[in-house]
């Protein structure tokens, strides 16, 4: 099923927003350089406070070391790239933990200016007690900062994709590299190689709990959501989900699952349009939860267990008239649950 960027986006951003209601979600956006990390951040970050709540970006570049240490192993050392370009230990202190539990929210937003390699001492920013911290860099789930995150992302796109991309914005600015071959070695000898270590040592895009097939920027593949690779997720599902026929299409075989209820909520009825849902589910007339906070109101459905990667593939499932949240069933299980997107 062709997905847009839009759709997946919408998607990433629903899950944020659900994430530590009232407290404060420290979310790495992570990838190889190139990738298209900072323009993910920037719109996820729109995304997130048009459903209401807070987002503040901070990028990696303003935390990187002064040249002198980022380049002590030579220019094109990748090794150098990995280990010396940034430093996470003052990352962490001065902005993962301030924005953790029991911080205080303050923090700066950059302690290097990068073209003129010189420290800054600005004023602190202050995020919100519900902010959405979304952080853009390299090798963000090293061992130094993993601890802190409360979400990563990780976009994983071709290396060779990813340098074409790279050496089109960097030639731009004259004042990173003299040309295009300058800024392909670049990338052929140090940066990417760098980004070889790290996926040999962390293996990021198996460890992050949302990661995006990012080769199409235009139709981005949300790949899995909610976990790391082998994790499971609770879905309660009251309308076509729990069909033998859509679990079979969608996820390859039928869930295990069992009956449960949603307290102050009811179904109402959507028309759906997308020719591909309706023809899996075999209807365009589907149920859709709406609350109503009536204590009297009871939805009846079924709590799927599935993967992570399972989940991925019910939000590309489900239309944007459909929003997931997290809930508390009848049975007292936790679970996430489509509800209308017009839902408060």
């Amino acid at each position: 099923m062709g997905v847009t960027r839009a759709r997946v986006l919408g998607r990433v951003a629903d899950h944020l927003v659900a994430r530590l209601p009232g407290r404060r979600v420290r979310v790495a956006v992570d990838g190889v350089t190139g990738a298209g990390k900072t323009t993910l951040a920037g719109e996820l970050a729109a995304a997130v406070r048009e459903r209401g709540r807070p987002a503040v970006i901070v990028s990696m570049d303003g935390f990187h070391h002064p040249r002198a240490h980022r380049y002590r192993a030579g220019r094109l050392s990748a090794e150098g790239y990995y280990r010396d370009a940034y430093d996470f230990q003052a990352f962490a202190r001065l902005v993962l933990a301030p924005l953790g539990p029991g911080g205080n929210g303050r923090f700066p937003a950059r302690i290097i200016d990068l073209a003129a390699d010189a420290p800054v001492d600005e004023p602190p920013s202050t995020a919100e007690p519900d902010t959405v911290l979304l952080v853009d860099g390299t090798f963000l789930q090293r061992t130094e900062l993993a601890p802190h995150w409360d979400e990563t992302i990780y976009l994983d796109v071709d290396h060779s994709l990813a340098r074409q991309r790279a050496v089109q914005r960097d030639i731009s600015n004259a004042a990173v590299f003299a040309d295009a071959d300058e800024a392909e070695r670049a990338y052929r000898e140090r940066y990417h190689p760098a980004c070889r270590m790290y996926a040999d040592e962390v293996d990021p895009a198996v460890r992050a709990g949302v990661l995006i097939g990012g080769d199409d920027p235009g139709r981005p593949e949300l790949r899995r959501i909610g976990g790391a690779e082998g994790a499971t997720a609770r879905l309660f599902s009251y309308g076509t989900l729990q069909l033998a026929a859509v679990q079979r299409e969608h996820f390859g075989r039928e869930l295990a699952g069992a009956p449960d209820s949603l307290p102050g909520y009811r179904a109402d009825w959507v028309t759906i349009t997308d020719p591909e849902v309706i023809a899996v589910s075999g209807t365009d007339r589907h149920p859709i939860a709406r609350r109503t906070g009536d204590p009297a109101d009871a939805l009846p459905g079924t709590v799927l267990t599935l993967s992570t990667t399972e989940l991925a593939a019910a939000d590309r499932y489900e239309v944007d008239d459909y929003r997931r949240v997290q809930v508390s069933l009848g049975s007292g299980t936790a679970a996430w649950f489509y509800q209308s997107s017009s839902s408060p």
